[in-house]
C-alpha cells in the first residue's frame, strides 16, 4: 500500500467527526469546511511524523485544534488592524475622489500636539515607525536599521499603524460632530 493509500485509509473514518466538532467551533459551514480541509493537508504534510496509527483520530483532532486557532488569531489580529470606516460614512460621503480623503484632512486639522498624542497612543511598534517615519521623515531603510529590524517589517507596521491611527481620528472626528466639541477653540 502506498502512502496516498495508507493516509486515505487511516483519515476517512475520522473526516465526519473532524467535521462535527469543527462546526461546533465555527460561526459558518464553510469555516468548517476549511478547518477540516487545513487540517487534512497539514496532516499529509505530516504524516511521515505520524507513529501510531492508533492514535490518529487524537493526532487529527490536534491538528484541527491548532488549525482553529490560528484562523481565529489572525481574525481578531485583522479587527483589531482594520480601520473601522464604511462607504456609508458621511465624512467620506463628503469628498470626491479627487480631493484629499478624510484622513488627509483630519490630518491637517490636528495640531502637532494631538497628532503627536494619537500616534503615541498607538501600540508601541506601530507608534515608534509611523512616528519616525511620518514625524521625523525617516527613510524605510533608516527605520529598520534603527529598529534592527527588516524593511518589510517597518512598511508592514506603518501600513497598519497608519490604519489604526485613521480609524482613531475619524472616530475622534464623529464623537466630536456627534457631540459637538471643537479642540480647536
Amino acid at each position: 500500500m502506498n502512502r496516498k493509500e495508507r493516509f486515505l485509509e487511516l483519515t476517512r473514518p475520522w473526516r465526519d467527526r473532524l467535521y462535527g466538532m469543527a462546526l461546533r467551533h465555527a460561526r459558518h459551514r464553510e469555516t468548517a469546511e476549511d478547518w477540516v480541509q487545513e487540517t487534512l493537508l497539514r496532516a499529509w504534510r505530516d504524516f511521515s511524523n505520524l507513529s501510531d496509527a492508533q492514535a490518529v483520530y487524537s493526532w487529527l483532532l490536534k491538528i484541527l485544534d491548532h488549525v482553529m486557532a490560528d484562523d481565529l488569531r489572525r481574525t481578531q489580529r485583522r479587527q483589531q488592524l482594520a480601520p473601522v470606516v464604511t462607504t456609508e460614512d458621511s465624512r467620506l460621503l463628503e469628498h470626491p475622489s479627487a480631493a484629499p480623503g478624510p484622513f488627509e484632512e483630519l490630518l491637517r486639522q490636528q495640531t502637532g500636539e494631538q497628532l503627536e498624542q494619537a500616534i503615541l497612543a498607538l501600540p508601541e511598534n506601530f507608534s515608534r515607525v509611523v512616528m519616525l517615519r511620518d514625524l521625523e521623515g525617516l527613510s524605510y531603510a533608516q527605520i529598520a536599521q534603527l529598529l534592527e529590524i527588516p524593511q518589510g517589517t517597518v512598511m508592514s507596521r506603518l501600513s497598519r499603524g497608519r490604519r489604526i491611527l485613521a480609524s482613531r481620528l475619524l472616530q475622534e472626528a464623529r464623537r466630536e460632530t456627534l457631540f459637538g466639541e471643537n479642540r480647536h477653540d
